[in-house]
């Protein structure tokens, strides 16, 4: 019995843990193609369909790789082959009126479209290329290729 209520006291305990890490997922993969990393928190690991995407995590994809993204605002960012993005800050909740979005697109190619962070808050949207930044008007969509 008392072994019982350590497990479940040790459980409750991991609960909060958990799921403030699931506060801060920001979206999701919704499909890849060939080599593609996830770098969260120092380690490097292989992608697959329907993973979270985390606010810090940078996704590279190799040189047969692509993937598509869809955050929590129904934005999707498509890479192409030896491209790299680092998802830096992400802030969506309408209830309060608070809405953030960075990403440091470092090479390759991207494909946006706007979901409705960029509709609602285009001010909030700021995406850094090696060349400078992207400012967002109300719903767009572009392509992207930069080089390393």
């Amino acid at each position: 019995m008392k072994r019982v209520l350590i497990c479940c006291l040790a459980l409750l305990f991991t609960l909060p843990a958990a799921a403030g890490a699931d506060a801060n997922v920001i979206g999701k993969v919704k499909g890849i193609n060939g080599m593609v990393s996830i770098i969260r928190d120092g380690k490097t690991k292989p992608a697959f369909p329907n993973d979270k995407i985390y606010l810090k995590d940078t996704i590279i994809t190799g040189s047969d790789g692509a993937i598509g993204i869809l955050l929590e605002d129904n934005t999707l960012l498509s890479m192409g082959p030896i491209s790299r993005v680092a998802m830096e800050n992400f802030r969506f909740a309408p209830a309060s009126n608070e809405y953030a979005m960075r990403l440091h697109m470092g090479h390759g190619t991207f494909v946006y479209q706007s979901g409705l962070l960029g509709k609602l808050a285009p001010h909030a949207v700021q995406l850094n290329t090696p060349s400078g930044r992207i400012s967002m008007l109300k719903g767009t969509d572009f392509k992207a290729k930069f080089s390393q």
